[in-house]
């Protein structure tokens, strides 16, 4: 009988799946973590929103960015101002105007670290 030139002996194999094994189990820890860190640390997608309408428009933010959204304005040449409250640097104020029963966003604004609310009066 002639020997496998590619066998392994037993105790090498038992090395070798170890090895492999410990390997595998890292990166499964690791995937897991980097997972739970992407997770953790991705804004939501969802809006915050001024609590009431305004003649037709209102607020909404972001983690960095707001405007403000119309839905049938009715104070046409009136004109609305809008508040960006910023995080760290100076607030901002807009003053827009929207025909009446215009829908659709009248402005926007992007903070560079942070928008705490955006408000429509």
């Amino acid at each position: 009988m002639t020997e496998n030139p590619i066998a392994v002996p037993r105790g090498k194999l038992n090395i070798a799946r170890r090895i492999l094994s410990a390997k595998a189990g890292k990166f499964g820890v690791i995937a897991m973590l980097s997972a739970s860190a992407i997770a953790l640390s991705a804004p939501t997608s969802g809006a915050a929103n001024q609590k009431s309408w305004v003649d037709g428009c209102r607020g909404y933010w972001y983690s960095t960015s707001g405007h403000a959204y119309c839905y049938n304005a009715t104070r046409g040449v009136n004109g609305y101002d809008v508040f960006y409250d910023c995080n760290v640097e100076t607030d901002t104020w807009h003053y827009k105007k929207a025909t009446f029963g215009f829908e659709g966003k009248i402005s926007t604004h992007e903070c560079t670290f942070k928008v705490n609310s955006t408000r429509v009066s």
